[in-house]
């Protein structure tokens, strides 16, 4: 195993996230891969974080041992209905037990590679991405992990998800000038089929991450791909492609590993889904790096191979 340095892109997906981690550990410990850097948004924020701190095993076991009441707080219907109704809520839920966790599994340890993660301001509809090397960084994390709509935006500028605008952050790792990029993404190239939503919760979920996030998410990939391509082939003729300030582009290796099987959802912390997802993740890893895997510029094969998250209740 030789090392591999690449810059590491992580897309959200809530529970899904589990998927990125059994995936992470297969390229790192067993293909050589080395990050640079990191970026995240929503879920990929917190699993950004921890994986720039190089606290493997912690991630693993927050993982392995994450309940629902970790990351948000449920309500009956009447209730939601008084917070919505009298309170003026903003929000289905109430997410601030995320950034108690997030604060007490991520606060106190470096950051041995840089860090970034994004936000969207409902007031200013911008974007914006923060460094690890920000004061409020682990704030910014629990703020690019509020779903909108399930969650109340925080602070004045009502901030959210950074999925709502860039759910895999491909533009802003270039402009770090990568060795190579590895994205791995919670969705499929297709929508996964759901049952019929009983509730607005189920709307909004169904509406919000599985099919807008997904379709932000193809629409970065594809055309970073094509774009990409594009490059490699004017290169390979002798030609310069140039940004409007000059600037050549330069062509990056990127390997693309997302599920080739429904990974459920969204909001499904349940013990069983979470092993599953980190199988998969696993698996598809190993599918990506196999000879006949992936080339630059590809997605990862659709197959399975071994993996080896402990069962439940090994």
């Amino acid at each position: 195993m030789t090392d591999r340095p690449a810059t590491l892109v992580l897309s959200g997906g809530g529970a899904k996230g589990a998927f990125q981690v059994g995936a992470e550990r297969v390229l790192r410990e067993v293909h050589g891969f080395q990050w640079e850097r990191v970026f995240g948004v929503s879920v990929g924020a917190l699993n950004a974080t921890l994986v720039a701190q190089q606290a493997y095993k912690e991630l693993n076991d927050i993982w392995l041992n994450i309940r629902e009441s970790d990351v948000y707080r449920r309500f009956p219907w009447a209730v939601i209905a008084i917070r919505i109704g009298l309170l003026r809520k903003l929000g289905l839920y109430d997410g601030t037990p995320l950034r108690d966790f997030i604060l007490k599994n991520a606060t106190g340890r470096p950051y041995v590679v840089p860090a970034h993660v994004g936000r969207v301001s409902l007031t200013s509809g911008l974007y914006e991405l923060v460094s690890s090397d920000a004061k409020d960084f682990l704030d910014a994390v629990w703020q690019s992990a509020t779903m909108p709509v399930i969650w109340e935006p925080i602070g004045s500028t009502y901030l959210v998800d950074g999925g709502l605008r860039n759910v895999t952050p491909l533009g802003d790792a270039l402009e770090y000038g990568p060795t190579e990029i590895v994205v791995i993404s919670c969705s499929s190239q297709k929508v996964e089929p759901a049952k019929a939503p009983n509730n607005i919760l189920d709307v909004a979920v169904r509406a919000l991450t599985d099919i807008t996030i997904n379709e932000i998410l193809l629409n970065d990939v594809e055309t970073f791909i094509r774009i990409n391509d594009i490059v490699r082939q004017a290169y390979d003729e002798g030609v310069s492609l140039r940004r409007p300030d000059g600037t050549p582009y330069r062509y990056c290796r990127i390997t693309v590993i997302e599920p080739a099987k429904p990974l459920g959802n969204t909001l499904d912390f349940s013990p069983e889904m979470i092993r599953m997802r980190m199988r998969h993740g696993e698996e598809m890893a190993r599918s990506a790096m196999q000879p006949t895997g992936v080339g630059p510029g590809e997605r990862a094969p659709q197959q399975p191979g071994p993996y080896s998250v402990p069962p439940l209740h090994a």
